[in-house]
């Protein structure tokens, strides 16, 4: 058997493009990603997002992130990239930080090298049950960008 790889949509989908990590798993799941892969809709998990990782060789959360960039730019990093970019900010938009989440996980010693973070910059973050037309347009983008990570 292969390597064992976790695939976590993160987000509130009644925030508009908060919820782009969940709309991004459902358009995962549409496509034969192989059996050595699960698909999870997190959606706002939070501190129960360390133990849906244990046993995985590779996880791959998806997010919409503040990076301060046009909406629509997608990035991708480690967990330790991630808590030096971050500097102590919240860097996700939900009600649990992100930030917070990975530096429990490596304070009790959870493998995050394994762990990589795909992020896009929200355009929209109000009520509403549908992605803005700007993310919507790169969900495909997105989503290729999270099977690299899941290849490399």
């Amino acid at each position: 058997m292969g390597e064992r790889k976790l695939v976590v949509g993160l987000g509130n989908i009644l925030l508009k493009d908060e919820g782009v990590g969940v709309r991004c798993v459902e358009f995962l799941r549409e496509r034969d990603l192989g059996s050595d892969v699960k698909i999870v809709d997190g959606a706002t998990l939070g501190f129960d997002l360390l133990e849906e990782m244990k046993g995985f060789d590779r996880v791959v959360l998806v997010d919409a992130v503040d990076m301060g960039k046009e909406p629509g730019y997608i990035a991708s990093f480690g967990a330790e990239e991630l808590l030096k970019i971050a500097g102590g900010k919240k860097f996700s938009l939900h009600e649990f930080n992100l930030v917070d989440v990975i530096q429990l996980g490596k304070q009790l010693g959870y493998g995050l090298d394994k762990v990589r973070i795909v992020g896009i910059q929200p355009k929209e973050v109000s009520w509403g049950d549908r992605l803005s037309e700007t993310i919507e347009k790169k969900l495909p983008e997105l989503a290729g960008r999270v099977l690299s990570e899941l290849k490399d």
